[in-house]
């Protein structure tokens, strides 16, 4: 496990430096989801690939595996999304808004644990609903 969290810590080490790389960090995760505007309702569980990279200051963090818990965030700053970087001594984030819809999606990884904890929000039923989901995640070997 020691070795686990070596590797992790080197990740965001590298993440927080200048350098860009081509190739994203990637690891499993086993995430289950509940949306509490819609009574408390359960997502069943899923295996998701959480991929981490960084393009000089900027992170990006897109988490591959079934609806509804896909999903790209990234800490840019466009005409379309205000992105920011959570990332501090407690665990990397990046946290993004829509600037037509409003919809607001966030994701951070804790450095100690490992653990996912993540939100999305939605249109579902004709109004917004927010997905939240969070898990352990397995580091690659």
């Amino acid at each position: 496990m020691r070795g686990s969290l070596t590797l992790l810590w080197m990740a965001l080490v590298a993440l927080g430096s200048d350098l860009a790389f081509a190739d994203p960090f990637k690891m499993s995760c086993q995430v289950e989801g509940v949306i509490e505007q819609l009574d408390g309702k359960k997502i069943p569980p899923a295996k998701i690939t959480v991929e981490i990279g960084s393009i000089g200051k900027n992170v990006f963090i897109n988490l591959d595996g079934p609806k509804p818990y896909d999903m790209r965030v990234s800490s840019l700053v466009t005409d379309k999304f205000q992105g920011k970087n959570l990332t501090n001594d407690v665990h990397l984030g990046v946290s993004a808004k829509s600037v037509q819809t409003g919809e607001a999606y966030e994701v951070t990884i804790s450095r100690d644990k490992v653990f996912l904890t993540a939100f999305k929000d939605m249109l579902q039923t004709g109004q917004m609903n927010r997905l939240s989901f969070q898990g352990p995640c397995q580091l690659p070997r």
